[in-house]
């Protein structure tokens, strides 16, 4: 059966071009639904990927199966495999899933209901606590003292907006969550201050697991992305396991990331959330020479015609343009400016966007037109 792989860009672009570099490689055949002018992708030597550009963000079943169906034309695809690039469009392809495949297309993705039971916040940390990995302690209300944290309970609220969790350190943060949030859509934990890592997986249909791990260093303001990362040696530690053992047990399959704290003060591994899709830093793992986009793929019908070859930049992850002056201040994780001015030459040749195929990207991206 001859596939190839359609993948939303516009959003979530650190993903979606270490995709296009791993496509470059391995030579599977990938193709763009273009986010327009403001695509950074289109800052790249991956922007002739792009087949179609969209008109509107907002996304149409019939204009996705129209896509799909334009691929399979061109190419003589017998199916087109969707990348789960974002949320957003992860949980639009699950609720459209029977029309998308009916058009030809696969949708890598567990179904809609275990989907839920990973993504949303409450939800997967009420699953852990079942299975007896740490998760950090509830609050039966709002809190009146900070600090806390405020997470949605589901991925959209009540009034159908998109929620994100919300860090509350001082009482100003407090009153202005209160005016800016309804309560009822959050529920509230413990801020878990300690190490702070990334467990990233790929789990095949077989059970196969692909695995890595990173030490969060700098993060942007809010919880926001993740700047700097070095290796980590969590996905081989004794902690690591029973996450791989639970998604197995609830039948898991495809790409996750959960973000795990090591408590300063108890020294457990605490779950924090987890992501079921492409993730921000997916570059670090192909620097480190691990592969999880192959397994994906090929759990799926894709023939992948080459490896992906390691690089010598594995051993931090380094996002310069999410340093930028417009994202504000950054937040360190165990990690100092001292140390960034100390490791920065190795921190530098690492640099996500500071290489050949993406220049003018990471030219815009520090200092914007």
């Amino acid at each position: 059966m001859r596939s190839g792989v359609m993948c939303l860009s516009g959003h979530n672009h650190r993903a979606v071009i270490a995709l296009a570099r791993w496509a470059a490689v391995t030579g599977v055949p990938l193709h763009l639904v273009g986010g327009g002018k403001a695509d950074p992708v289109a800052l790249t030597d991956h922007a002739g990927l792009a087949f179609v550009q969209r008109e509107s963000p907002t996304l149409d079943v019939r204009e996705t199966c129209a896509w799909i169906g334009a691929l399979r034309q061109l190419h003589r695809y017998d199916r087109v495999v969707i990348a789960p690039s974002t949320e957003f469009f992860n949980r639009f392809l699950l609720r459209h899933r029977r029309e998308i495949e009916a058009a030809g297309g696969i949708v890598p993705l567990v179904d809609e209901a275990l989907y839920a039971r990973l993504s949303d916040k409450q939800a997967f940390a009420e699953l852990c606590a079942a299975h007896g990995i740490a998760v950090p302690a509830v609050f039966d209300r709002l809190p009146e003292q900070a600090p806390f944290v405020a997470k949605p309970r589901r991925y959209l609220g009540a009034a159908g907006r998109q929620l994100k969790p919300c860090l509350v350190f001082t009482a100003d943060d407090r009153d202005a969550f209160v005016c800016d949030e309804s309560s009822d859509d959050y529920f509230f934990q413990e801020l878990v201050e300690g190490e702070s890592l990334y467990l990233l997986a790929h789990l095949a249909r077989d059970g196969r697991a692909t695995l890595s791990a990173q030490q969060n260093l700098m993060q942007q303001r809010g919880g926001g992305s993740i700047v700097l990362a070095r290796a980590h040696d969590f996905h081989l530690e004794p902690d690591a396991q029973p996450y791989l053992q639970l998604l197995r047990e609830v039948g898991f399959h495809g790409l996750v990331m959960i973000e795990v704290r090591r408590c300063a003060r108890s020294g457990r591994a605490v779950m924090i959330e987890a992501n079921p899709r492409l993730w921000g830093p997916q570059q670090f793992m192909l620097d480190r020479g691990v592969d999880p986009f192959a397994p994906l793929f090929a759990d799926h019908c894709v023939e992948v015609p080459r490896q992906w070859r390691s690089s010598e930049m594995g051993h931090f992850y380094f996002w310069s343009g999410g340093l930028a002056p417009q994202h504000g201040a950054c937040t360190f994780h165990g990690y100092s400016a001292e140390g960034f001015v100390a490791d920065y030459a190795a921190i530098a040749a690492a640099d996500l966007f500071a290489r050949d195929d993406s220049r003018r990207l990471h030219h815009h991206e520090l200092i914007p037109a």
